[in-house]
């Protein structure tokens, strides 16, 4: 009896398998190591004898966003394509932090072969088909993108994010039209800060809810919490099943909060210090590190030692990418496009 009853004991206790919340833990680490990245970077613009030069835009503080893409992004059949604010979402993708520190340090070594610097993070191999400087510029690229992946039905999404400031632009509206008339695999990600460059939402667009300026285009159209990995991943994963279902194009505005300023010159003078405190309260970050603790999937000694391996990958990065070499100066030829007209074989 003693025995049935110890087994019985024992059956009543809820046992955890080893790798429980072990994906949970891989999406936080990966949202530590953009935040220190971004945070190595600006050490490195700001001191003295900078290593990095032209202009620099960090992510910190919009992590959740990219880190839920990537949670669900197919590599080799997905298409990613963004705006210049393009480290979190590469990194997210998998890319090393070492490629991109020897990107901004203008290494040959970098991911764009240090010709790009920060707008130009690119990773092909994965989808991964990068930044992009001109505001609004690449979302007509996106919708090609898509419109490759309908035509030879890969089953493929592509993800075309940017600013809020880029919903005033035409190729915003040419773009969105086209995709939902053609209904393909498309899904625009507005990734609304609050501000394009220094211009709040309300300064800027006539209809402040920017969910609703996908109303005309025929397509879903929504807003989220930004700052919610859940809530990303949830939202991403329909929209994603949509488009691979063949029922077209799904318009996302994430609302979210950008602790740097618009690049590393803007002094962010347009928000106050309060501001600024009451949107660390919900810091991406922060909200998911307390869940997986709530949940039972992280505890403080697992936090910390996240932490501090976030630290020493992005110490090794750096160091590595010191020591890379800057391209041969025959190389300013090599990956460029020459035309002439009228066309002349050789």
């Amino acid at each position: 009896m003693a025995v049935a009853n110890e087994v019985e004991k024992r059956s009543a206790v809820k046992v955890t398998p080893s790798n429980a919340g072990q994906e949970e833990r891989r999406l936080l680490a990966t949202m530590l190591l953009i935040r220190r990245f971004e945070e190595r970077t600006y050490q490195e613009y700001t001191k003295q004898g900078q290593k990095i030069g032209g202009f620099c835009h960090l992510y910190s503080g919009q992590e959740a966003v990219a880190v839920g893409i990537a949670a669900i992004f197919q590599k080799g059949k997905d298409a990613l394509v963004n705006g210049y604010r393009c480290h979190g979402h590469s990194l997210a993708l998998g890319m090393d932090p070492r490629l991109g520190f020897a990107e901004l340090f203008g290494k040959a070594t970098g991911c764009s072969k240090g010709k790009g610097g920060s707008m130009h993070f690119f990773d092909a191999e994965v989808g991964n088909h990068g930044g992009h400087g001109i505001v609004g510029g690449h979302i007509p690229l996106g919708l090609g993108f898509a419109f490759a992946q309908s035509y030879k039905k890969s089953g493929g999404v592509t993800f075309c994010l940017f600013g809020d400031g880029a919903v005033n632009q035409g190729t915003f509206n040419e773009a969105l039209n086209m995709a939902s008339l053609l209904k393909v695999p498309a899904i625009f990600i507005v990734e609304n800060n609050g501000v394009a460059m220094g211009t709040r939402v309300e300064r800027a667009s006539a209809e402040q809810d920017l969910a609703k300026r996908g109303a005309s285009f025929n397509m879903p159209h929504c807003n989220i919490d930004g700052n919610d990995l859940d809530v990303v991943i949830a939202e991403m994963t329909e929209a994603a099943n949509r488009g691979r279902r063949g029922e077209g194009p799904t318009f996302i505005v994430a609302n979210t909060y950008r602790f740097r300023g618009h690049s590393m010159s803007d002094p962010l003078k347009y928000r106050t210090k309060e501001e600024g405190e009451a949107a660390k309260q919900r810091d991406p970050i922060t909200l998911y590190e307390r869940r997986l603790i709530q949940k039972g999937l992280l505890t403080d000694e697992q936090l910390a030692v996240m932490h501090k391996e976030a630290e020493a990958k992005i110490r090794e990065a750096v160091a590595q990418a010191d020591q890379d070499p800057h391209p041969d100066l025959d190389a300013r030829f090599e990956d460029i496009l020459a035309e002439r007209y009228p066309y002349q074989p050789q």
